[in-house]
């Protein structure tokens, strides 16, 4: 230790390091200072560094403004303001101030080094949490030739507030990371970081960002590399549903009883962040979320607004299975026991996943409940032996359901590798032992891999075992070892004695982190294969719509121009009747004529092309009335957004479907819908359809340009709404395949 000391020592008098390094950034000069890690290495610390706008008044639950510059020297010595809170962990109560959109950076080089660089996204539910190095230390990082970045974000209903509108589509706690990740791109080679090699990490609901961020358009080419911790955008905890309601509610809790959003604005503008966290606390308790399955003011699907910057306008879930997140390496896992809350109920039907509408208490989901009984419970599921079995169910509905669907739908669409990994490591540094000790449970908590990758300050008083050291140093080594390269175990070694091999399609290899390191495959695949064949069975894409259809209530209604590309020659706006009478010889999908003539710059009216089922002609008549009032439907939905008329379409498909289902199957052919059952030139087509696909797409020389499954969100090209959707399930269904 007195060498290292002295090593640190002969750093300063050699000139190597300065008492007052001074950085110059986009926005100024900032002066940080020298640290020692735990280890005694020196290493510059520049903290309270701003990344944005503070959001105060007109700019509370706006997206963030790029941050202001500065004259002379700003003093970045010492960590900046966190999001107002109730903080369970280090405050025990109130507090953080709006002004909190800081970030800290830590380096062991200034001098053009261009290292590997990682910036940490805390967790905390979207709730409370913050950067600050009382809980994420990184000097243990920054001893293996990282730079380290954490950020605070906008939390709650400051960061998490949706009213529908341009001005509060929601997501500002998110787009705030991504600031501060722009931020870092822009800046970080002033800090001895490569800007070309950034590694986004976080756990829990961090580990939900940095999974929702790999996906979104605004921030996905800024990544380099993810590690998903504990949390994904699956998880139903992740998402906010009826944004305007819960607006309303807290509002009216506050003491409004405004229903206009304009008006609910104005209220929530003039109430302090002190009475905000306050009444959100009380909407939704810490407890609330085992029950709950889902949060008041977290990630929401946006509305679409032209000129208005989204994290997502369509569901993380359509974007992860048509492969539109970011094709870069990934390391992804959980601990044993994520979730270890007070049991508050006996009936095991709250943990069937809510997105596969069972109904409660009817005859399925009572023969669910007594498959998941007999699943995870050897005996009485209630009693006090039992709670291991509990929290184990638990921490699968919460975590690791949602992380195995993730893998198992990326892999089928990455070229990257995916490192699985669960940690179950039980040591000094665990930030659950104590509790989980007093439970008799020797298992490795949510949270407790953090103790091995950061200092805390709750763990300040702890002694390490030699165990506990070894531990530490792998995992620094497997994190830093990926951020680096993107490979966790380029070589054995002491620390590192086994190859992590990544998933295949085939088998899911994880590394097992517990007192030795092994590989595996397929973890708790017997409880996987049971919740893979729920999903198989019961979950329905059409019931989940991909974008936001929140009606919304204003007085005053916001008029939003947008250009439109001039047609080359303007057509009169059809009917649906009209168009499902016409042959369908206008337009194809790429906006040329069917017959080959020439490319028109617009389509009014783009005509969908898709592949079905021949029927005969008497058969065609006789449900084609039924055809247009499907189309009907469709349209209203599109032109009012109101996902009630979902179901409404449902039905009408259904019916549509019992009677020509007989006559569907006997024969299968290539035709271009028009609404009579006829292609462009009125002829049949005899080419047969073998898969589960429709073409929606068409060259005018006939050949298929684009094809896509019918539960697979829309391109780009394609009208981006629900009503589209449930026209090609329609069609689909015709075809006798789900």
């Amino acid at each position: 230790m007195i060498s290292v000391v002295n090593e640190f020592l002969d750093d300063l008098r050699g000139g190597r390091m300065t008492e007052a390094p001074v950085v110059t950034v986009e926005q100024g000069r900032l002066q940080g200072r020298v640290a020692a890690s735990a280890a005694g290495k020196a290493f510059y610390s520049f903290q309270g560094v701003p990344y944005a706008k503070p959001p105060l008044g007109s700019l509370r639950f706006l997206a963030p403004q790029p941050a202001e510059s500065w004259e002379g020297i700003r003093d970045a010595t010492s960590e900046g303001n966190i999001s107002p809170q109730i903080d369970p962990v280090l405050h025990k109560g109130y507090c953080g101030d709006e002004n909190c959109l800081y970030l800290n950076v830590y380096t062991p080089n200034l001098d053009g080094a261009f290292l590997p660089v990682m910036v940490y996204i805390h967790g905390g539910g979207f709730k409370y949490g913050s950067g600050s190095s009382a809980l994420y230390g990184a000097d243990h990082l920054v001893d293996k030739d990282v730079v380290v970045v954490t950020v605070n974000y906008r939390l709650g209903a400051l960061g998490f507030l949706s009213l529908n509108s341009p001005d509060v589509p929601g997501n500002a706690g998110l787009k705030d990371i991504i600031q501060a990740i722009r931020w870092v791109k822009e800046n970080i080679h002033n800090f001895g970081g490569n800007s070309g090699n950034v590694t986004l990490f976080g756990e829990s609901a961090g580990g939900i960002a940095t999974s929702i961020l790999t996906a979104s358009p605004a921030s996905k080419h800024l990544i380099s590399k993810a590690i998903i911790q504990s949390g994904t955008g699956l998880s139903n905890m992740a998402v906010q549903k009826n944004p305007i309601e819960n607006a309303k509610k807290l509002a009216h809790l506050l003491g409004s009883e405004a229903e206009d959003v304009d008006e609910i604005l104005d209220f929530l503008r003039a109430t302090t962040a002190k009475e905000l966290v306050e009444a959100t606390e009380k909407l939704q308790p810490l407890d609330f979320l085992a029950e709950s399955y889902g949060n008041y003011f977290s990630f929401i699907v946006e509305k679409e607004f032209p000129g208005v910057e989204a994290v997502l306008t369509e569901s993380f879930y359509d974007i992860l299975i048509s492969g539109r997140v970011a094709d870069v390496p990934l390391m992804i896992g959980s601990t044993t026991l994520e979730l270890t809350l007070e049991r508050t109920t006996d009936d095991l039907q709250v943990f069937i996943p809510q997105d596969l509408h069972v109904a409660r208490n009817s005859e399925e989901a009572l023969e669910i409940s007594n498959r998941i009984k007999d699943l995870y419970f050897k005996g009485n599921h209630t009693g006090v032996e039992s709670l291991k079995e509990y929290f184990e169910l638990l921490s699968d509905k919460f975590v690791n359901i949602d992380t195995h669907r993730y893998v198992k739908s990326l892999v089928q669409v990455s070229t990257k590798p995916i490192y699985y990994y669960k940690f179950d490591y039980v040591g000094e540094l665990n930030l659950t032992k104590k509790l989980l000790t007093s439970l008799g449970l020797n298992h490795a908590g949510h949270m407790d891999e953090l103790g091995y990758l950061f200092s805390n300050e709750l763990l300040k008083d702890v002694v390490p075992t030699a165990q506990d050291v070894k531990m530490r140093e792998r995992m620094l080594r497997l994190w830093t070892n990926f951020a680096k390269s993107g490979n966790p175990t380029p070589d054995e070694n002491h620390f590192i004695t086994v190859t992590w091999l990544p998933v295949t399609t085939d088998n899911h290899y994880y590394l097992n982190l517990g007192n030795e390191l092994s590989l595996g495959t397929n973890p708790d695949k017997e409880k996987m294969d049971f919740w893979d064949e729920l999903y198989n069975k019961h979950f329905r894409i059409w019931e989940h719509p991909s974008i936001n259809n929140d009606v919304v209530n204003r007085k005053t209604p916001i008029i939003i121009e947008e250009t439109v590309a001039t047609p080359v020659e303007a057509q009169p706006e059809e009917t649906i009747e009209a168009f499902a009478e016409k042959p369908a010889e206008a337009v194809d999908g790429n906006g040329e004529k069917s017959d080959g003539d020439k490319a028109v710059e617009e389509v009014p009216k783009p005509a969908i092309v898709a592949e079905i089922p021949q029927v005969k002609p008497e058969v065609v008549e006789d449900t084609k009335p039924q055809i247009v009032e499907v189309i009907k439907e469709v349209e209203e939905v599109k032109k009012v957004e109101v996902t009630q008329k979902v179901e409404e379409v449902t039905q009408k498909v259904e019916e549509v479907t019992q009677k020509v289902e007989e006559e569907v199957t006997q024969k299968i052919e290539e035709v271009h819908v028009n609404g009579n059952g006829t292609d462009a030139s009125d002829k049949k087509v005899e080419k047969k359809r073998t898969s589960n696909e429709i073409k929606m797409v068409q060259n005018s020389n006939g050949v298929p340009k684009d094809v896509i499954r019918a539960n697979d969100p829309p391109e780009d090209d394609l009208p981006k709404n629900i009503g589209v959707n449930k026209f090609v399930n329609f069609f689909e269904s015709l075809g006798g395949k789900k």
